[in-house]
Order: structure tokens, then sequence, then C-alpha cells
């Protein structure tokens, strides 16, 4: 026996059916995520900050989820390396991407790149936010930010060291030659290290820095001289920012960022979201991110892609007013 069916049940039967392969597969999808081992890309050589708390979250997302969320450095070119990679990846949950708040802020102004961060790549949340600083060596003149900026009009031609040209350092340092209106001259290096070095041994007279040189102040090789940032340190109360000495509205603070491709189903987006807010939240976190002049930021998706955004004209301006560009 058979039989047929009427031309508009049959168009409704395969419009439901339709319906169902396009929300329902997807969701069962989503429901089952994650079954395999995800990557952390992050953009930056290991031991440094971003690296320390990429790996601070990584075993600590492993037992939430489920699954291994294995470390992968893919650092050079100021995160393009291993934000290209990340762009260039499935959005289906298994890849996220650590990075500095430069690589979507910064970089398109400063180089050619392969993909759009504003467009390629999804934030999750803005991780910790990072207080940049002015250090010197013991015997440098200035002893704060007042003194800084007197001794600087003075003595014209000073040099300073950043990890390199478009760095956040750098800009913050631009900034502040622009503001205070003294000639220093900069000297780029390929990593904190090197100028940490260089300043300790007398070759440069200062370095700004978001945190790296804080064992050396700590063990009295450099000194603290001001924060560049929106607040006072809490470990160096006695430390003020150089919105204080005078320059109003200065906040040099910038930001890590976890993303994910573009794409990536919403609800694993709110997945991680939820998990590594509560991490960096977390006592535990907030004492060991204090050690390394950190602290949470924790935001919504929402939120991080505004801050992200707003970063982007900012740090433009200052590009252009500087003549920020890459040697």
């Amino acid at each position: 026996m058979s039989f047929s069916i009427p031309s508009r049940r049959r168009a409704l039967l395969a419009m439901a059916v339709a319906g169902l392969t396009a929300f329902g597969a997807p969701a069962a999808a989503q429901d089952a995520w994650p079954s395999k081992p995800i990557r952390l890309i992050v953009t930056f050589p290991p031991g440094g900050l971003l690296d320390v708390v990429s790996r601070m979250l990584a075993p600590k997302l492993s037992e939430t989820l489920g699954q291994p969320v294995v470390v992968e450095n893919r650092p050079g070119a100021n995160g393009n390396i291993g934000g290209e990679m990340a762009a260039k990846s499935a959005p289906d949950g298994y890849t996220l991407l650590a990075t500095s708040a430069d690589m979507v802020a910064v970089n398109p102004y400063l180089y050619k790149m392969s993909f759009d961060p504003a467009r390629d790549l999804d934030p999750i949340t803005q991780m910790v936010k990072l207080s940049m600083m002015i250090v010197a060596a013991p015997q440098y003149p200035a002893s704060d930010a007042k003194s800084l900026i007197a001794h600087l009009k003075a003595k014209p031609g000073q040099s300073y060291g950043t990890p390199g040209t478009g760095s956040a350092p750098h800009l913050v340092a631009e900034n502040f030659r622009m503001k205070v209106g003294v000639q220093i001259n900069h000297v780029p290096y390929k990593g904190l290290a090197s100028a940490l070095a260089d300043l300790m041994g007398g070759q440069i007279d200062l370095v700004f820095d978001a945190g790296v040189s804080l064992p050396n102040v700590r063990a009295g090789k450099l000194k603290l001289l001001a924060v560049a940032g929106s607040a006072r340190l809490p470990e160096f109360p006695d430390v003020g920012t150089l919105a204080e000495a005078g320059l109003g509205g200065f906040d040099s603070d910038t930001t890590f960022v976890l993303m994910t491709p573009a794409g990536t189903p919403k609800p694993i987006v709110d997945r991680v979201n939820a998990e590594v807010v509560k991490l960096l939240r977390s006592d535990e976190f907030a004492t060991r991110l204090r050690t390394m002049n950190l602290s949470a930021v924790a935001n919504s998706p929402t939120e991080a892609r505004t801050n992200l955004s707003d970063d982007h004209f900012r740090l433009g301006e200052v590009i252009k007013d500087a003549g920020v560009k890459l040697e």
C-alpha cells in the first residue's frame, strides 16, 4: 500500500526536519563540549607574565572542564604569530588564545597583518590588568615622579629602554614624553630582561616596565620611581602615580586578554568566561597575582570588546602623535 502527502504538508515537514538539523545537532554538539583536549595558544615566550598567568589557569580549567588544557607558546611579532594561528583555527571551542591587549589595540596600526583581530577573534574576558612603572638604578638622581620630571627637563637626551617598538611600555613612554614635554631617547630591546640588565649596568637611564623589574626592586638592585597606571601599587604604597605628580588623567594600565576564534558558539564562550572569571576572582589567584603587579579584571565578553575598542582608538592617537613606526 502506498500513500501520498499533500504538498503543503510535505513543505511543513521539510521545514521541521531542516529546523531539527539546523538547531538540534549543534545544540547536542555544544552540550557535549569539551570531548577532547583544548589548546591554549600563548603569544609570548615561556617565563613571561602572560605565560605565568596562562599556566596558572590551564590546570584549573582542566579540572573544571574535564579535559586537558594544553599551553602552546607561539611568540613573535608582538603577538601576531599566535594570534594568526588562533584566528585561522576552527571556531569549535578547542582553541583559546591568551594575548596582550596590544595585539588587538596597537598592532593593526604598525603591522601588515594577515588577519583582523577585531573581526577574526572574539574576546572571552580581559583576564588581568598590569600597571606600568618607571624604574632606574639606585644611584639615579631622581627618587619620585616629580623629581624625575624635573631631572629629565634639566638634562634632556636621557635614554629609556622598553621590550620593543610599539610595545605597551613604549607607548606609555611616548605618551609620557609628549605630556611632560621632555626629550628622551628610546632604546628598543627584544625583551625586558635585556633592558633591565643594561639599566643595572649603566648603559641606559630608565626602563618603562609592566612588572618584570619587581624582583630587582625588592632586592634593592633597582628603584621604583613612579607608577604610570591608575593607582598606587599595594606593595609600594609610598610610590606615587604620574597623575599625582601633575599629569592629570594619565592612566596607562593595560591588560591580558583571553580570546577565541570568531564564531565560536556562545554557550562555549559563556562557559569558559564563567570558569575563568571564577578562578581569577578567587583568593588563591588574587594573592598570586598581587606578587606579579597584576590584578584581576575578569569581565564579560561584551565589556572586554568595548574596552579593547576604546584602547584601539586611544592608543591610535598616541601612535599618530608620537610618530611611532616599526624600525
